[in-house]
């Protein structure tokens, strides 16, 4: 029977089988019953741990087991490459950084000291790789082996050791490069395989006419080279690279030559004859061949005629072939003007139309000689007694002199020649005076001898030696006239003969000297005085002295020199040279030359003109070092 104690006292159940109703609520309870304080029990509550922080903690076991996985590594291979580490295609882990370092040194030694050899025909290079610009650093090399799997962020590091345990990680040897250097050092070369091209050359000395065949040029390729040598450097090996060069073409093959030298032989295949009056003067082949110049012009070679040197030859000829002034000679003396000869109609060549008419002649070929009549135009005298007061010649302009003393008899007999031809000469106003015109030809007609001059390098015997006595002579009188002195030359090396009044009223010195050479060398000056100038000669025989006097009218200027200023002066030479001549007895010695120093001399000619204006001019000398020369006998 159930027993109704087996029910709580209190609760629900108890209180519906005893027919009681639910209590109240507090605030319910019937009010005559008394409220009763209800004590509450402790209740005991179990911590439940969050969510989160569950997922924190995993999180933290996530990241923490893989890291500490991955830093694990450099306990396990403390100093050694990780395996799956390869150097082109061959296994390098496990080696220690030192030991790689030791291998690889090993290994890449010929390439290191000698990485490429360049060739270019039969030349080598071996440069190194500093100076093409290279650089190959092991240590680094090995570093970055090392690095693998130990370096970078962990994801970094978590990919290259997957990479390492799935397939491999193979490194290749990297090079730095500086390829300015390596121009610079392949540009270096360049003197020693460039070459310029040669044109064909012709050449038609003595009327000979020599071809020199073109020659190719080369150049150096640097671009293509460098790079050529950028590829081989790659292989780590020792290579050969051949240099790269081009081909340049010449700008005129033998092909043009062949057709120049056919030209240049019909032209001096005959000589040409110049015909004036009852004279006749020959240019053999061989002398036209130097009026003649081959010039490129358009990638062919022209045979033409040189304007400069036909224009030398003519006022050669013009020498030969002038009178002189066809003007009396007159003579000045107690302040006033004579005639002492009267003139004589002449001839003069008429220069610019004998140029034309050569130069036409000259490239016209043919078989035989040629034949001209050169151009020439009578000249009558202007002066006579009668116009002789109004020519302006009333008095001294200026003079020069120069002594003579210890010359040989043949330098004296030409040296009276000389002045001869120069005495009594009248120049008009504005004329330009040449000594060679007015001297004419320096032969017996004219009253010169065979005499030592100086020819081009030496001494020699030559028609006129000591004709230059007079041409000095004349340029000092010029030149302290203060006359614009358009063509002088001074001679090669010093001599002794010209010091004496070599400054006029400055005394003696060097550096105002003449040298002329008939067809070649002239004196020239220009009267620009206004008025008609009379050049006047007189020799002292006894004292040895030669005077040029000019008179006229005194132009209103100042004349003064600054110098002479010497430099470079150079010893003479102390070895003696020989010279052979088979027309002295063999055994025979004679000296020609006696040994100079050589020195440069500048002169200033300072001339002051009435307004005001000022000409300063330099004259300059240089005299080159002699040695002593001797004749030797060879006949």
């Amino acid at each position: 029977m159930p027993n109704n104690r087996y029910y709580q006292e209190y609760g629900p159940i108890y209180r519906r089988r005893a027919g009681q109703r639910p209590p109240l609520a507090d605030d319910e309870l019937p009010p005559d019953e008394p409220r009763r304080p209800r004590v509450r029990r402790p209740v005991r509550h179990r911590r439940r741990v969050p969510v989160w922080l569950w997922l924190v903690v995993g999180l933290v076991l996530l990241v923490a087991i893989p890291t500490g996985a991955l830093y694990a590594v450099d306990i396990v291979y403390p100093e050694t490459i990780l395996p799956g580490v390869s150097l082109n295609g061959e296994s390098i882990g496990g080696y220690t950084r030192t030991d790689l370092i030791i291998e690889l040194r090993r290994r890449y030694r010929s390439f290191e000291q000698q990485p490429v050899t360049l060739t270019f025909r039969d030349q080598q290079w071996q440069p190194t790789l500093a100076e093409l610009g290279v650089a190959f650093d092991v240590e680094r090399l090995v570093n970055s082996a090392f690095a693998l799997g130990r370096s970078g962020d962990p994801l970094t590091r978590a990919y290259e050791l997957w990479l390492l345990w799935q397939e491999g990680i193979d490194i290749t040897p990297r090079l730095t490069v500086d390829l300015a250097q390596t121009q610079r050092y392949l540009l270096g070369l360049a003197p020693q395989i460039e070459r310029l091209p040669a044109d064909a050359v012709l050449s038609l000395a003595d009327a000979r006419v020599v071809g020199q065949p073109s020659q190719p040029g080369t150049q150096l390729l640097v671009d293509a080279t460098a790079n050529d040598v950028l590829l081989a450097i790659r292989a780590l090996q020792p290579q050969t690279v051949p240099i790269r060069t081009r081909q340049i073409v010449p700008q005129i093959d033998d092909t043009d030559l062949v057709v120049a030298q056919q030209i240049a032989d019909q032209l001096l295949r005959s000589a040409l004859e110049l015909k004036v009056e009852d004279q006749t003067i020959v240019w053999t082949p061989e002398r036209l061949a130097e009026l003649l110049r081959v010039t490129p012009v358009d990638g062919r070679l022209t045979i033409e005629v040189d304007p400069d040197r036909l224009a030398r030859a003519v006022e050669g000829l013009a020498q030969m072939i002038d009178t002189g002034t066809a003007e009396p000679r007159l003579r000045f003396s107690d302040g006033r003007v004579r005639i002492v000869a009267e003139g004589q109609p002449g001839r003069r060549l008429r220069q610019a139309d004998a140029v034309t008419a050569i130069a036409d002649v000259l490239m016209q070929p043919s078989p035989v000689t040629r034949t001209l009549t050169l151009p020439v135009e009578r000249v009558e005298p202007q002066i006579t007694a009668a116009t002789l007061d109004n020519l302006g010649i009333v008095e001294l302009v200026a003079e020069g002199r120069s002594s003579f003393a210890g010359s040989a008899p043949y330098r004296i007999t030409n040296i009276r020649a000389g002045a001869a031809r120069m005495n009594g000469v009248l120049i008009a106003p504005g004329e330009e005076f040449s000594f060679n015109r007015q001297l004419g030809e320096v032969n017996a007609e004219n009253g010169f001898v065979e005499g030592y001059a100086i020819i081009g390098n030496r001494t020699q015997l030559e028609w006129g030696g000591g004709v230059c006595q007079v041409s000095t002579t004349v340029f000092r009188a010029a030149f302290w006239a203060g006359l614009p002195i358009t063509e002088r030359h001074a001679h090669s090396f010093y001599i002794s003969w010209y010091d004496r009044f070599g400054l006029g009223p400055n005394g003696d010195g060097q550096g105002l000297d003449a040298a002329i050479f008939t067809g070649v060398q002239d004196l020239k000056f220009i009267n620009d005085t206004g008025r008609w100038l009379l050049m006047q000669t007189s020799i002292d025989e006894q004292a040895q002295v030669l005077v040029v006097q000019l008179y006229g009218t005194r132009p209103e200027r100042e004349v003064r020199i600054e110098g002479p200023i010497i430099a470079n002066e150079v010893r003479a030479p102390t070895e003696p040279v020989y010279i052979d001549d088979p027309s002295l007895p063999r055994g025979t010695i004679r000296q020609t030359d006696v040994a100079r120093s050589g020195r440069d001399i500048s002169i200033y000619r300072i001339v002051t003109e009435a307004d005001g204006e000022v000409r300063r001019e330099l004259f300059f000398t240089r005299f080159r070092p002699w040695p002593n020369i001797f004749v030797r006998g060879s006949g």
